[in-house]
């Protein structure tokens, strides 16, 4: 058991190239429906109006290009802090303007239930964590970087 525990820390890579792959995949694919399908991209904007986000159709075309490409560098492991950076700005916004709107919890423990449901919010976390650790070695940036 113990040989066990202590090994683990060497395979952190891949805990870190799962979360990369996973996250990176669901924006890609997210803003790849939003930017190459009509009727995505006018859901979003239709979105962005009811949440009253100034130029909602600029912003879709914007947002989803944000998610494709930076989705995709995600995957890769390329300019990763970037790509968390601007993936966590778009997911701080849904929260703001989408997330806290929809909870309807009683104050304190059923709002904060509510908030931490959000898959916004565990999007963030994980971007999060892939900003302050890194890609790992199985990476773009490292393989530019060592």
């Amino acid at each position: 058991m113990r040989t066990l525990l202590t090994g683990l820390p060497e395979w952190q890579w891949l805990g870190a190239f799962i979360a990369r792959l996973a996250v990176g995949l669901l924006f890609f694919l997210s803003g790849r429906g939003k930017l190459f399908v009509r009727e995505r991209r006018e859901q979003m904007r239709e979105t962005l109006v009811a949440a009253g986000i100034p130029f909602a159709g600029v912003n879709a075309i914007f947002t989803s290009a944000v998610e494709f490409v930076f989705g995709l560098l995600l995957i890769l492991g390329a300019l990763t802090t970037l790509a968390c950076i601007m993936l966590g700005c778009v997911m701080i916004v849904a929260i703001a303007a989408l997330g806290i709107k929809n909870i309807k919890a009683p104050p304190l423990l059923g709002w904060l239930s509510e908030f931490l449901y959000l898959p916004e919010l565990l999007y963030l976390v994980i971007l999060f964590w892939l900003f302050v650790s890194g890609p790992g070695w199985f990476s773009v940036d490292y393989l530019i970087l060592r």
